[in-house]
């Protein structure tokens, strides 16, 4: 019995020979009835170029087109990196002797880091959304000696001195955005790093903080600290130098040297496209001469029309 079922599947004729059979004879007669419709002179010169391949049309429209309702929704940001550098220095003339050693980094959250100033109705402001800071980076560029040097020629001494310790957080608070509530509270500490810096011979940046602000300020319960002054300046951390045996500012003085500071924001910026564009329907009643008038109104040119626009993707072919 095992062996007659093995005959009886050997003998029967195979379904896909059959079936490759059948489709040819299907799409030439598909072919013939879409060649049959072609007027052969369309009217006004339509078509004048090269015929396509008939048979890479019948492709296209047997797969057919998925319904969609053609609407455009914008809902895109772009990643950004933004690297900035200034110099840490714990004195100030203007403070009286006091030494100012704590740095408070600011971030203007109303800017639009895409704006060109292509505004067609003249708004100036009109591009302005709500630029995030998801991620921060900070470095110290370590000293290669002692900024005493000359004072000490132990070289040991000079290095032990040249340590110094990076102390960095990002203020936060429990209140709504107005910062006018932290004058009885104060801000609180989140996102804490304190780091000893060496100093080096072949100096190489030394990475002091690095902070997740979309991870710290999702639940809502943390809130990010804006100025007093301006309620879109966001703080974004805030960084000392102190020596690490008393905790007391590093450097004082006038002739204290600064210690260069490296940020990196990684920024997720909204594209709001402008939607209105420059574009023109003309009619006449020749294909050859898109823009000639022949016996209608002559062509107007471009102007400002109401369009929906979206951001598909980033290029980059010029490199």
């Amino acid at each position: 019995m095992p062996g007659t079922a093995i005959q009886r599947l050997s003998s029967a004729p195979p379904r896909a020979t059959c079936m490759s059979r059948s489709k040819p004879k299907r799409k030439q007669a598909i072919l013939h009835s879409i060649s049959d419709q072609v007027p052969a002179t369309p009217a006004g010169n339509f078509g004048c170029g090269p015929v396509a391949d008939v048979s890479s049309m019948y492709q296209k429209l047997s797969l057919g087109n998925s319904s969609s309702t053609g609407s455009v929704t914008n809902h895109r940001e772009l990643g950004l990196k933004l690297t900035d550098f200034f110099d840490y220095n714990s004195y100030d003339s203007t403070a009286g002797g006091v030494a100012q050693f704590v740095s408070n980094y600011f971030w203007d959250v109303n800017q639009n880091l895409f704006s060109n100033g292509s505004d067609p109705a003249g708004g100036g402001d009109y591009l302005r959304t709500f630029c995030r800071v998801r991620k921060i980076e900070v470095w110290v560029l370590p000293t290669v000696r002692t900024w005493g040097a000359g004072t000490e020629p132990d070289a040991g001494v000079n290095n032990a001195r040249s340590m110094l310790t990076v102390n960095c957080q990002v203020p936060g608070t429990t209140q709504q955005a107005s910062a006018v509530s932290l004058l009885g509270t104060g801000a609180f500490a989140t996102n804490t790093q304190v780091t000893n810096v060496l100093p080096q011979i072949d100096t190489k940046w030394k990475k002091v903080l690095t902070a997740d602000l979309q991870k710290t300020f999702q639940s809502g319960v943390v809130r990010p600290v804006f100025a007093l002054s301006d309620a879109t300046n966001q703080c974004l951390f805030q960084m000392s130098i102190v020596n690490p045996l008393d905790g007391t500012p590093y450097m004082q003085g006038d002739n204290a040297p600064p210690v260069r500071v490296k940020v990196r924001l990684t920024i997720d910026q909204p594209v709001s496209t402008v939607q209105n564009a420059q574009l023109a329907v003309f009619r006449n009643e020749e294909f050859s001469t898109p823009s000639t008038e022949q016996n209608g109104a002559a062509y107007p040119g471009t102007s400002s029309h109401y369009v929906q626009m979206d951001v598909g993707g980033a290029r980059n072919f010029f490199r």
